[in-house]
Parts: C-alpha cells; structure tokens; sequence
C-alpha cells in the first residue's frame, strides 16, 4: 500500500486535556479514508494536524510527527503545506464574491495571470465538482447566491486549482440534503482517480458506500484502522463493534 503521508505516535493537548494520543497510521494514496467515531473523539483535531492548521489554534500542543512524502510537515513552509494538502470545513465557505473570484484566488495568490489559463482551471475543476454545466452562465454571480450543495462543491473545486496531493473534508455533507450529498459523493469516487481523499463523516452508511480504507477514533485513540469492507464487516476490536451497532455515537 503506497501512503501520501505517515503519521507517527500524534498527540495534541489543550491546556493538559488530552485531544488524540500515540496516533500512528499510514494514508494510502488515490484512496478515500474515512475517519469515523463519536462526537469529541479528535476526528476534526486529527484533520487539523494533518495541513499544520494545529499550529495555530490556541493553547494546542501536538506531539508526535506527521509525514508528507515522507517528509515532516514542521520543515515544511505553512503556505506550502495548505498547498499541497486541501482542506474543506463542515459548513460551506465561499469567499463574498463571484463564483470566478472564488475559483481563480488561490491561482492568482501563487502567481499565475494568464487569462487562458485561469480560465480553463475553473472549467476543469467545477467540472470535476459536477458544478460546471450549473453554473458555466452565471461564473460572475456572487457564490453566496448557490445553494447550499453547490457551494460545498465550489469549495472542493476551489481547493483542487492549485492541484493538492491530498484533500481532507471535515463533515462535508452533514448539513445537506440526501441528493446533494448523494452528488458530493458520486464526486468523490471520481476525484480518488487523481487525489488523496481522506473524510471525516458521522454517517456510517456514507463511510461504507464511499471509503476504501477506514479509521475508527474513540477518546482520542486510533482503535481500529483497516479497510473498510473489513471493518464494517469483521472488525477486530471489541470497541468498533459496540460503536458500529450504536452502543455509543
């Protein structure tokens, strides 16, 4: 199995309250891991640790290595890093402005001008998003204006024009409907063939119908780590089976 990143004996404190500890677990690339297990369990911390955004919450103290190509994130420079590893948050953030502003801004911020190649960025990846054919006509309406589905793909299009090794989504679809989240999915099965997927989700149907590999958290441990037919259907560990029959949630 060949892994994007590595993540080594990781544990994060806020003021001595411990969030996630001796995590270690490999990222398989052109895979989608989904990372499951009850609210407060570190998932979200877990994804925060992985593009260094860690570094800048209050009071958070992480131990431990995370490695990109094998590489330690530490050496390498913040803006790079959220380059190379997209995050998406829970509730959809598109910047104020028009559809083309959001998905040019990140283009523009690493340097490129050129119009053509602008241009031809945003059509392939709100293509990539399913959002394209919506919205080729209005790409000068505010974002705001989208519904809430299509400005959750907007926001995974934007992420995917400086072209990231590895995509984390943090709840990407909990506050959509069925047939929004039925399309973000479908999106994401297409997006494996070209990037690292890692998703945080409470919906364990989702995990099952979408994930290659799958990590179980609970009080801030990796309990469990296989994939995800396995898991779902064999797991190992006592704590895993009590979760996936909802013991606890």
């Amino acid at each position: 199995m060949e892994s994007v990143m590595s993540i080594r004996d990781l544990s994060v404190s806020y003021e001595h309250k411990t969030v996630l500890e001796g995590v270690s677990l490999d990222i398989p690339s052109r895979r989608i891991t989904a990372v499951i297990g009850p609210s407060g369990c570190g998932k979200t911390t877990l994804l925060h640790c992985m593009n260094g955004l860690i570094g800048e919450e209050p009071g958070a103290v992480r131990k431990g290595n995370v490695l990109l190509a094998g590489r330690s994130i530490d050496a390498i420079p913040p803006e790079e890093l959220r380059r190379r590893v997209g995050l998406v948050f829970q509730t959809p953030s598109p910047f104020p402005f028009s559809i083309y502003r959001n998905m040019t801004y990140a283009l523009k911020y690493y340097g490129v001008r050129d119009k053509k190649k602008l241009d031809a960025a945003v059509e392939a990846k709100l293509t990539m998003a399913g959002l394209y054919d919506e919205v080729k006509d209005e790409l000068g309406k505010s974002a705001l204006k989208l519904s809430g589905g299509q400005q959750q793909r907007l926001c995974i299009a934007r992420a995917l024009t400086v072209e990231p090794e590895m995509l984390l989504l943090d709840e990407p679809c909990s506050a959509l409907d069925v047939k929004s989240s039925a399309v973000i999915e479908q999106m994401l099965t297409e997006l494996k063939k070209d990037y690292t997927i890692v998703i945080v989700t409470h919906n364990i149907p989702q995990a099952k119908r979408i994930a290659d590999y799958t990590a179980f958290l609970y009080d801030g441990r990796l309990v469990e780590f296989a994939p995800a037919e396995e898991l779902f259907s064999a797991p190992r560990e006592e704590e895993t089976r009590a979760f996936l029959s909802g013991v606890y949630g």
